[in-house]
């Protein structure tokens, strides 16, 4: 009958119609969705790069919670080694130990002024003689006195204690053996100072090397130990005696 589609053209008419909803699935969704996929699939990828480095430092954190006790202990015991504070009436009794100890021979002391090193838990940057180049750039906000100062015998966190250091220039003489045994005595005093300069010559005639130390004293504000009053009824500072002169 003219104009009816034969059997065949039927069946054409639905593989083509069959093949273009694949096609149009194809495109419009299933492309679409594997778009979505492979975004999620990249997604999940960054959360488990995520997982991993959190799980690896949940680990470090677990290791240094172990370790942490050991070292607060280390480090408390190494604040201890410090004196709390180190007025200069107790560096000059160090310093007259120190000769008694060796033999040198003290003629004159020049005291340094005394400048932080240690503050908030940083370390402020310390020149030559073993203090702080800026310290006076950084005065205490409106004029007030820090607690940690103010009671320098109180037991504080490590992020509160406040360094301190002096600088005394010693003029010495004696021999080369007294000389070295004075430094030596300095750096294996259990309070810590150190030398931080020292400049001599050799007198021919004498046999002996006169000449000056730095030497800076440190104190650590907060460290909780108790402050021991130095001897000092044996100690007489002026002209004529161990020290020779005492310049403030």
């Amino acid at each position: 009958m003219k104009g009816k589609l034969t059997i065949n053209q039927c069946r054409a008419i639905l593989i083509c119609s069959g093949i273009l909803i694949l096609a149009c699935t194809f495109f419009f969704l299933f492309q679409r969705n594997s778009d979505t996929i492979q975004a999620m699939e990249n997604e999940t990828r960054q959360y488990k790069n995520q997982v991993n480095y959190l799980s690896s430092l949940q680990m470090q954190v677990n290791e240094m919670q172990k370790t942490t006790p050991a070292l607060q202990t280390e480090m408390d015991a190494y604040m201890k080694k410090f004196s709390n504070q180190m007025p200069q009436i107790k560096a000059i009794s160090y310093i007259d130990q120190m000769m008694v100890k060796t033999g040198v021979k003290i003629t004159s002391i020049k005291p340094g002024k005394e400048q932080r090193f240690l503050e908030a838990g940083k370390f402020i940057s310390v020149n030559s003689e073993g203090v702080s180049p800026d310290a006076e750039a950084q005065p205490v906000t409106g004029g007030a006195v820090n607690p940690v100062e103010a009671n320098p015998q109180q037991q504080v966190t490590v992020d509160e204690m406040i360094g301190k250091a002096a600088s005394y220039e010693i003029e010495m003489n004696g021999s080369m053996k007294q000389i070295m045994k004075a430094l030596d005595w300095v750096s294996g005093n259990d309070d810590h100072m150190s030398v931080t300069s020292s400049s001599f010559s050799f007198d021919a005639s004498t046999g002996k090397l006169s000449g000056s130390v730095t030497v800076s004293f440190y104190a650590m504000n907060g460290n909780g130990r108790p402050y021991e009053e130095p001897n000092i009824s044996g100690i007489t500072i002026g002209t004529d005696n161990i020290f020779g002169t005492f310049n403030d």
